[in-house]
This record gives C-alpha cells, structure tokens and sequence, in this order.
C-alpha cells in the first residue's frame, strides 16, 4: 500500500489560486490520513507557488543551490490601448459594476482600481505569511522578515529555517522512508502521478489542439529526438496546418471528411 507521499516541486511560481488549491487538497490528504507522511523534494527551483505546495509536508528537502522562496506575490496588467490605436483599432464597451473593467487592457488602472489590486495582492500575501508560518512553526512577523519577494539558496533557506534538509531527491526518498517507518535499506517501488503519457497519446492531444500537451509534446521530442527527426516531423504535419480544425476538407471526387 502507499506508505508516503513524495512531493517533487519544480517551478517557478505560477497562478496564486492554482498554488491555493493543490495547498489545500495537501491539507485535506493531512487531515484525513496524518499517519501517511508528507515529503517535499526541490529541483533546480521552488519559488512563490513552488514553495507555497510545498508547505503542506512535515518535511522540505532542497538543494544547496536550489531557488527557494520569493514568498510574495505580484499583480498587474499589460496595458494594449495605445497600441491598438496606432493600429487603426478603436475598442469600446459597455459593463456593469464599478470594477468591472478593471483589469481591461485597454487603458490603466485608476486610482480607485490600483487601490483595490493593492488590497487584493496584500490580502494575499498576508494569507501567506500565515501560512508559512503556520508551516515552519513560526510567526507571521518573523516569516515577513524573510519574505517580501526574496530568493534563497537552498542553503540559506535551511540556514532560516524555511526547508528542513539539504539534498536531491535521494535524500528525500531517504526521509519520506523515515518517516514512513521503513529502514534504509527496504526496496519501495515509486509510483509516478499522473501517470507518464506515452508519446502517441501526447502527439493525439496536440493535434486536438491542447496547449499543454502541445508543450509536453515539444519537451518530449526535444529531449529524444533529433533535430532532423524533428523536421521530418514538422513536414509530415505540415499540411495538417494549413485548415482550421473541424473544418470540412474535400477529397475529390465525392468524398467529405469533417
């Protein structure tokens, strides 16, 4: 049966809710099962969101040169509406509710709207401190000292108390059968989820147009292909390009294929 849980973090931040939620179902797995313990390895980088899921596990395990923390947020908007205007473009709307366009590219924020996405990424922030505090069994004034956007070495990191141990992913395979009351030497078997997709499955996701497997596709095939593999690739798929998806193609003389 499953005797631990291995959290391999790899990332270099991403959307705050995303990062919020696989928090919380971490919490969940804590809550329902607390015999089943929780092991967090770092790669290369563990920053904002990276470290945010990691905060769940009784145990952090980074390396030396690990990028660890930037526990902060940021926010914002690109702002488009001149642009357009060189271009000839005129954009107009029509909405409901004082915000409600707030976050439109089309102009910047005003004053009333920057206070508002100031009070957003503050009530944010502070929900983080709370919980990394909560986490290292610390304070919120103490973690702030920390925080603020900062970048840590693995390192450093431990040397403040925000990981736990220093090491690869041997090492915390180490501790996760520590703490799962195995001995050093007992054979475990690594599960991997999700569960790794061959490269068909990931080349039939791409021509239905994800965009994600359409990236893990383009990974995959830079790793184990040749860059004359990969264009030999490209102009099979080439005329695939060049129609718009469900739309219908004719195969003279009688033929309709959708």
């Amino acid at each position: 049966g499953l005797r631990a849980l291995l959290l391999r973090s790899k990332r270099p931040g991403g959307w705050a809710a995303a990062s919020d939620a696989i928090w919380r179902e971490l919490m969940l797995l804590r809550r329902d099962k607390p015999h089943l313990p929780i092991v967090a390895s770092m790669g290369d980088l563990a920053a904002s969101g990276g470290y945010y899921i990691a905060m769940p596990a009784q145990s952090i395990v980074a390396q030396p040169s690990t990028l660890t923390g930037s526990i902060g947020i940021f926010g914002g908007k690109f702002v488009t509406g001149g642009l357009y205007e060189k271009l000839g473009a005129n954009i107009e709307s029509d909405s409901i509710g004082t915000h409600a366009e707030m976050n439109s590219p089309a102009r910047p924020y005003n004053a009333a709207e920057s206070a508002k996405v100031d009070e957003q990424l503050r009530a944010f922030y502070d929900d983080f401190l709370r919980k990394v505090a909560e986490s290292r069994q610390s304070t919120p004034e103490r973690i702030d000292q920390l925080a603020r956007g900062r970048v840590w070495t693995g390192q450093q990191a431990k040397a403040n108390g925000l990981v736990d141990d220093l090491g690869g992913l041997d090492r915390a395979i180490a501790v996760a059968k520590e703490r799962a009351g195995l001995k050093p030497g007992d054979d475990v078997e690594l599960v991997t989820f999700p569960t790794p997709k061959t490269f068909y499955e990931m080349l039939a996701e791409t021509l239905s147009g994800d965009v994600q497997a359409t990236a893990a596709a383009d990974t995959w095939m830079r790793a184990n292909l040749t860059g004359g593999e990969i264009e030999i690739l490209r102009a099979a798929r080439g005329p695939a390009t060049l129609f718009r998806r469900g739309e219908p193609l004719a195969l003279m003389p009688y033929t309709f294929v959708r």
